[in-house]
This record gives structure tokens, C-alpha cells and sequence, in this order.
């Protein structure tokens, strides 16, 4: 199964973001300084800081 990467400028994927959260990221700052994601761009920031409080927000309501 092909990766959806979220973050193109640092190869980030939704699983990638998945698997920090699961490991204690509770912040897109904190993803930023782990994987650089939306760092490079704007189109990048804006997306993968969506996609972020998305995935956080399922995690932490299960």
C-alpha cells in the first residue's frame, strides 16, 4: 500500500504523523521539530497542520 504523504518537501506521510502521536506528540510544534513536516513551505503548513489536529483529535477521542 503507497504511502499519502502529507508533507512533500520532507516526505512526510500520514502514517508517519500517525505513528508520533501514538508516540506522545501532542503538538504540531513537536511534530515540526521531529520531522520538519510543513516547515518549507506554506501549502505544506497549512495541510499538514490539518491533517495533525485531525488525527490527534480521533486518537485522543477513543
Amino acid at each position: 500500500m503507497e504511502k499519502e504523504i502529507i508533507c512533500g518537501c520532507y516526505n512526510v506521510s500520514k502514517q508517519d504523523i500517525e505513528v508520533s502521536i501514538s508516540n506522545g506528540v501532542r503538538s504540531f510544534k513537536e511534530l515540526q521539530d521531529l520531522t520538519n513536516i510543513g516547515t518549507e513551505c506554506e501549502p505544506c503548513f497549512e495541510k499538514s497542520k490539518l491533517v495533525f489536529k485531525e488525527i490527534l483529535k480521533k486518537t485522543l477521542d477513543l
